[in-house]
């Protein structure tokens, strides 16, 4: 059996006088950094690991938890970070965020009343090794966050097989410049006179035939020539504000339904749609968080994007693929549009992607990056052919893959999975990190021979 130790602060203090490898975590150095109520948003808004909102069932009812995971290849154990404020706060989800950067799977409640039942959820996730801690978010100082860390890792027997690595000694000055634009106001993140940011040589380059990455998503907008519009589709009472982009010419074509990934409709999502419309298809990116802003605003009228998530944690998944299939209704009225349809996602857009084929068995191709398949009724209804990308270091995905093939090879579906190794979980928008470049050069143009074969 698996332990289940609770850290407070009198049994941490006692840890503590027994650890002599301060700074050290495994004879390795410490990778993170205790945040504080000024550092928390930065580091929240510049994390390259996956975090999610997740709701757990708690007796009759549920409860929202904040989730994020490491990068690795192998199972990690558990931190349930508690603190007596109750709610997951920005600090406490920076906190977890950092417990992530160490090797662990970190998940904050929203409410003390469900503990047990959120230790319980995170024990049984795919990436999970079952073993599971609790640590009172202010038992932590910034003079003994080093040792917590090491004696955690110790106690949990912490050893990731395989961290994040960066492709260069320039990488972290390079990516943390780059990140830090996430921080800026909205104005800021333009240049003197609006025109777009500096970008490093290099990291800058965007090759035409693959989609932008984190870096370059802005300036590839801007230079595209394509005829590209909001509009808002009728949802019910409400209206689902997409973007739309249209390739070149008059003849008709395939609509891709473009699913967007964990932080929302972004630049980057619609970068991924110019892209897309490029190669000769429709692209149509709703903004599944439609309405969920200020005064009913969209994702785009929120200032930083973890206080999207938040805010879009109370979307469900059932009411996400109704606003999808909407989007899809309307673009198939469009007068370019063949009659034939596919979606693409990305992380939980990957997830919605490889869900949407099941939900609408008439649905033509799915391609899906870093996204799990869904239940198996879904599953048996799937008639498109499936197409999945996935990073080694990126066990919450990738361990759902080998089920998936004897699932899908079961119930006679098409599924042709590609793992890469040495690379993360959203390798398409990070570029940058480990040997994502390279995976991103294999598997785009995959992407759209398998479009061109159904869809056109």
């Amino acid at each position: 059996m698996k332990m289940n130790r609770i850290l407070c602060l009198a049994i941490m203090t006692a840890c503590l006088s027994m650890t002599s490898a301060v700074g050290t975590l495994n004879g390795g150095p410490v990778r993170s950094t205790l945040p504080t109520s000024s550092t928390a948003r930065e580091m929240l808004n510049n994390t390259t690991r996956h975090r999610e909102w997740v709701r757990i069932p708690v007796g009759s009812t549920s409860m929202l938890a904040f989730l994020v995971y490491p990068e690795r290849t192998d199972q990690a154990p558990a931190v349930l970070l508690t603190h007596k404020n109750e709610s997951a706060t920005v600090l406490a989800r920076a906190v977890a965020d950092q417990l992530a950067a160490e090797g662990f799977i970190s998940i904050v409640p929203d409410h003390r009343t469900g503990l047990e039942a959120a230790r319980k959820y995170v024990a049984a996730l795919p990436a999970a090794n079952g073993t599971t801690v609790q640590l009172e978010l202010e038992s932590l100082t910034a003079v003994t966050w080093s040792q917590v860390v090491g004696q955690l890792s110790r106690l949990t027997g912490n050893h990731p097989t395989i961290f994040l690595e960066a492709p260069s000694s320039s990488f972290s000055a390079e990516h943390a410049m780059h990140m830090g634009r996430a921080l800026m106001p909205k104005s800021a993140q333009q240049g003197s006179g609006g025109t777009a940011p500096r970008m490093i040589p290099g990291l800058a380059d965007k090759p035409a035939d693959l989609p932008a990455s984190y870096y370059t998503a802005t300036a590839t907008l801007a230079r595209s020539k394509l005829k590209k519009e909001w509009v808002d589709i009728p949802l019910g009472d409400a209206k689902l504000h997409t973007w739309v982009e249209y390739p070149k010419g008059n003849g008709k074509t395939g609509v891709v339904i473009v699913m967007q990934h964990g932080t929302g409709l972004d630049d980057w999502m619609r970068s991924v749609a110019d892209q897309i419309a490029q190669h000769g298809f429709i692209a149509v990116a709703p903004d599944a968080w439609s309405g969920i802003g200020p005064n009913g605003g969209n994702r785009d009228s929120f200032e930083f994007e973890d206080d999207a998530m938040k805010a879009a944690a109370r979307i469900t998944p059932d009411e996400t693929i109704r606003r999808y299939k909407a989007a899809r209704e309307w673009a198939l009225k469009l007068p370019r549009a063949n009659g034939k349809t596919g979606s693409i996602g990305f992380c939980a857009g990957g997830n919605n992607s490889f869900r949407f084929a099941g939900e609408v068995p008439e649905l033509n191709a799915a391609a899906v990056f870093y996204g799990a398949a869904p239940s198996q009724d879904l599953v048996a209804k799937i008639n498109a052919p499936v197409l999945g990308f996935y990073g080694e270091n990126d066990a919450r995905v990738t361990s759902t893959v080998q089920p998936t093939i004897e699932l899908m090879k079961k119930l006679g579906k098409s599924y042709e999975p590609h793992v890469y190794p040495k690379v993360t979980h959203s390798f398409v928008y990070f570029q940058d990190l480990s040997e994502n470049r390279g995976a991103v050069a294999d598997a785009w143009p995959r992407v759209i021979a398998f479009f061109n074969k159904y869809l056109k």
